[in-house]
């Protein structure tokens, strides 16, 4: 097994590529909706929403505006920190204004007189103009002040929608030490259940006998995934290998239970660092319930034989 030299921590990485990729994707998506507008008569992406109230469209163009600040940072490791997180919304705020701003250019509106119309004065009329399109086609009346409003849960869509990958990247595992990522991989899952019974209600002995297993069998899969952190810690790793193989081959009846513990291997590619993350996963489907339990570490060899197994 190739040894393993600690490597000193490295100076921190410049968020710069994560910001041009960041204003690239930005730059696509709004072009992209310039154009749709442009083309597609009565079609307003950034004006789509849910039961009125939840800005979708403006979510869904954000996204797709900031997506690119999160492959940059997944692909070269630059960590998302607040500062980060703050200076995305400082962009996309940006972003808004500018395209605002460049419809407005483009439409050159001008008095009666021949002296051009501010833009405070056009941004002021649109959102005013606000008005829902009614079941017959036509538009219902002008919102007036209450415009506003909605311009304003556009403008929280946009950017919160430009958040939600950077925001899941900022609580995904990351390795200070080698500044990248950190990968999972599932290695097996541990019954936390016994298989569904049809039981009659009247059947109250059979149901508390039910019940007492279903509780004893948690109570197991619980003391199964200390146990493997056990193994882990103790650096045993030709066991824990035994037992994670055996919870693999395992895999598919298990998976078909209403509970199970699912055991990750989460590490560093380059360090070999890592831990044994369990997470108790509760019904299936979109119905299915993730409780994380904790986490153990493992030593470095393991990680290092588990890799060499992708």
């Amino acid at each position: 097994m190739e040894q393993y030299t600690p490597v000193a921590l490295r100076p921190s990485k410049s968020n710069l590529p994560v910001i041009l990729s960041g204003l690239l994707t930005t730059g696509l998506a709004l072009v992209g909706v310039y154009f749709l507008n442009a083309r597609a008569e009565d079609f307003n992406i950034m004006g789509w929403y849910a039961n009125y109230i939840i800005p979708i469209g403006a979510l869904m163009v954000g996204a797709a505006a900031a997506s690119g600040y999160g492959v940059a940072s997944w692909v070269s490791g630059i960590k998302i920190t607040k500062s980060l997180l703050w200076i995305v919304i400082g962009l996309q705020l940006v972003a808004y204004l500018t395209a605002q701003y460049i419809e407005f250019a483009g439409l050159q509106l001008q008095y009666q007189d021949g002296t051009s119309v501010g833009f405070f004065t056009y941004f002021d009329f649109v959102a005013r103009s606000f008005a829902w399109k009614q079941d017959n086609g036509k538009m219902g009346d002008p919102m007036g002040m209450w415009g506003y409003l909605f311009r304003g849960l556009e403008v929280i869509g946009f950017c919160g929608g430009g958040l939600i990958v950077p925001v899941l990247l900022r609580k995904a595992p990351y390795c200070e030490c080698c500044q990248i990522y950190m990968r999972s991989k599932s290695l097996g899952l541990i019954p936390a259940s016994v298989p569904h019974q049809k039981i009659k209600k009247s059947d109250i002995a059979a149901l508390a006998a039910y019940r007492e297993n279903q509780e004893k069998t948690f109570a197991a899969g619980q003391a199964k995934l200390t146990q493997l952190w056990q193994t882990a810690a103790e650096g045993k790793t030709p066991q824990l290998n035994s037992d994670l193989q055996q919870l693999a081959g395992d895999k598919k009846a298990t998976s078909k239970l209403s509970q199970r513990i699912e055991v990750k291997l989460v590490s560093c590619r380059h360090c070999w660092s890592g831990h044994l993350a369990g997470t108790l996963m509760a019904g299936h489907g979109k119905q299915q319930k993730n409780t994380p339990l904790g986490v153990g570490p493992v030593q470095r060899d393991f990680v290092q034989l588990m890799l060499q197994r992708t």
